[in-house]
């Protein structure tokens, strides 16, 4: 079955915005041949979510997620997330003011787009995805340039410091049993880099709590 859609790029030149996608032919019934169908699902403030944009994103998704490569995709493609709340998620990251500060990222997108087209084995079939997708490269890249963008404006957005005082306690209580008893200043790399790493992820999913209740969403069909 042919299954078409268009992205629609706005903001920046990079988001997708308003129904992001449009007149993609969705799977049929009997009874329903024929119809072509896409439906707002969600609204996010004044901004509505398609029901086409959270089928690509599902599918790209798992695509990533049996990628060999999966963790340099970037923490919003491999977050494991309700495809729809992805996509409201995204939606809200794009009004957020940091947006303003990333840089461009024209080769973390090309690794990231040439990432998954390697997951589907060789050329062709990756071509035969975008084709039954309806997209071009170009647009395909501009999709992953995107998640780029959001990886960084999260980056900037959560703010937390890690002191000198949060190693050392981390050290003392897995000293042991994660350090075999080693002196301090012999693991003291990858206890900085232990704690940074979990002091983000708190951080971040407190921030991402609040932020996700700071927005007027409205489900409109689940």
């Amino acid at each position: 079955m042919d299954r078409r859609a268009v992205l629609l790029i706005a903001g920046l030149g990079l988001a997708i915005a308003g129904p992001a996608w449009a007149q993609r032919e969705a799977p049929k019934t009997p009874d329903e041949a024929g119809i072509l169908v896409d439906r707002i699902v969600a609204v996010v403030d004044d901004t509505p979510i398609s029901a086409s944009s959270v089928a690509l994103e599902a599918a790209i998704r798992q695509r990533i997620a049996e990628a060999p490569d999966r963790a340099e995709f970037g923490r919003l493609l491999t977050e494991t997330v309700d495809p729809l709340e992805a996509v409201i998620f995204r939606t809200i990251l794009l009004g957020r003011p940091e947006i303003r500060d990333v840089h461009p990222a024209g080769f973390a997108a090309e690794h990231r787009l040439r990432l998954f087209e390697d997951s589907f084995g060789n050329r062709g079939a990756a071509v035969a995805w975008r084709v039954d997708w309806g997209l071009d490269k170009a647009v395909l890249l501009d999709w992953f340039r995107q998640s780029v963008i959001l990886d960084q404006v999260i980056e900037l957005a959560v703010d937390f410091a890690v002191t000198d005082e949060d190693e050392r306690a981390y050290y003392e209580r897995h000293k042991d049993n994660v350090y075999g008893g080693r002196p301090y200043e012999e693991v003291a790399a990858d206890v900085a880099q232990r704690v940074f790493a979990l002091s983000f992820e708190e951080e971040y999913n407190a921030w991402r709590t609040a932020l996700r209740a700071s927005v007027e969403l409205r489900y409109i069909a689940r």
